[in-house]
């Protein structure tokens, strides 16, 4: 329950709400208005609202708050209008079986609310004149403009065209760390980031805009709060979703340009080939281990495309990735950097150094080098005529609960494990560990008309 108010919060009331003879442990917050800010001397508060926007978010935070801590219950009441020294401004509640949970739930609502909620904040001194503040970041309030922000870039750049610019990021994970966290400090103004995953241990230490204690929530959410904490006067939107041939033209369409932090070449060729069709710029970057690559794709300059060199999208199995063979923080940091820098040159220049010619760097030994990029003539991607053919081959989880089907884990079998399924009367969901084998192995099956075959996207990452 979250309720907006012009009255004085009514503790005793909101404690009587919450009481639960199950519940083992009740845990209040309770934000007072103090009389001092940051050296100044603070006589009173305003706080003004969008009220049918914040009813509706702050209903879905103590949602999210209470299937995310196990609560009993969890009720939040903040007030709007001009508040006196000492009065309660927020309250929040939670009862939970176990108090750290209550502890966890109320720090979360109230870090929540000031990242989400449209609620400004206004203060009225004591010596001057009354001030708006900035309240996104919970440990202190910050008193800046958006010129002081930027005064160091802005001598370099274009910061009216980089405000004026919406970019796609496709990847929250080690590329896409750096090139969101540069990207949004620069002031890039709308900024949409797409990945489906979740945080694992095993990402932190080389994607920084995460820590140990988000382990098992999802990239873009904290992605977002991060980012939107970093800099207060950009939009950053995140969609936890798969590039896949069913939505991308949809993500991608309205864009100035398109960043592919992926790990995988068939969402980088599913992206490219988008790209193309829409005539959308795109820049590229690959990783392995000490290496990496980069390279910007303008469909209407006309020099050439991945489909100048690849007729068919080359099969993931066979390539190295990170879960393989490893991967350094510091290499995708330097990369996605790169990445970023590129695209801050291309949305103010309208060129950069990676057009013509693909950026080859070895961060073991230091070397680099441009390859010249081919032009196939007569390529029919480089004209825009694509067709995003549909993938019925993958199933994602949320598919996979809503049919009753064989699950079958072929991580440790053999390729002729699949035979045993070939007559069954429902259909068969094969997974191995990110789903690259087992697509392979359901296209197999496809081909012989068992079309009742499917393999489940992201594989066992994704469970």
């Amino acid at each position: 329950m979250f309720n907006l108010t012009s009255n004085s919060i009514l503790r005793d009331d909101m404690i009587e709400t919450l009481k639960n003879d199950k519940a083992g442990a009740l845990v209040v917050f309770e934000g007072w208005v103090r009389d001092h800010n940051q050296g100044k001397k603070v006589s009173s508060l305003e706080y003004q609202v969008y009220e049918a926007l914040a009813l509706k978010e702050g209903t879905k935070i103590l949602h999210e708050a209470k299937h995310k801590f196990n609560l009993h219950k969890i009720i939040c009441t903040h007030r709007f209008g001009h508040l006196l020294l000492g009065d309660s401004a927020v309250w929040v509640g939670a009862t939970a079986t176990h108090r750290d949970d209550a502890f966890k739930a109320t720090r979360f609502v109230i870090d929540q609310i000031k990242h989400r909620l449209p609620i400004w904040k206004k203060e009225h001194y004591v010596d001057e004149k009354p001030q708006w503040v900035f309240c996104r970041d919970h440990h202190t309030h910050v008193h800046f403009h958006e010129d002081d922000y930027y005064q160091k870039q802005a001598k370099v750049t274009s910061q009216e065209l980089l405000k004026k610019s919406n970019v796609l990021v496709v990847g929250a994970g080690g590329l896409g760390c750096p090139v969101l966290t540069a990207l949004s400090s620069a002031g890039v103004g709308h900024i949409d980031v797409v990945d489906f995953d979740t945080i694992s241990i095993s990402n932190i230490h080389r994607q920084p805009l995460y820590s140990p204690e988000v382990v098992g929530e999802k990239k873009v959410t904290v992605a977002k709060n991060k980012l939107a904490a970093l800099n207060p006067f950009i939009h950053v939107h995140g969609h936890d979703a798969r590039i896949g041939s069913e939505n991308v033209e949809r993500m991608i369409q309205g864009k100035d340009l398109i960043l592919d932090c992926t790990d995988n070449l068939e969402t980088k060729f599913l992206l490219h080939d988008a790209c193309f069709k829409l005539r959308i710029p795109l820049i590229s970057a690959s990783i392995y281990q000490f290496e990496g690559q980069m390279r910007t794709f303008v469909p209407s300059q006309g020099s050439g495309c991945l489909r100048c060199t690849h007729a068919t999208t080359p099969d993931d199995s066979k390539l190295g990735n990170c879960n393989d063979f490893g991967v350094l923080g510091s290499v995708v940091a330097v990369m996605g950097s790169i990445q970023a820098n590129e695209a801050i040159l291309f949305l103010t220049e309208k060129k950069n150094n990676t057009q013509t010619e693909t950026f080859y760097f070895n961060l073991k030994t230091l070397s680099q080098m441009k390859i010249k990029n081919l032009k196939k003539t007569d390529c029919p991607t480089c004209e825009g005529n694509v067709e995003i053919e549909a993938d019925d081959l993958e199933i994602d989880t949320s598919m996979l609960h809503q049919m009753d089907a064989h699950l079958v884990d072929v991580r440790e079998m053999s390729e002729d494990c699949l035979r045993a399924f070939t007559n069954a009367s429902k259909p068969v969901v094969v997974y191995c560990h990110r789903g690259m084998r087992s697509k392979r192995m359901v296209k197999e099956m496809r081909t012989q008309g068992f079309a009742h075959f499917y393999s489940l996207k992201g594989g066992a990452c994704s469970l």
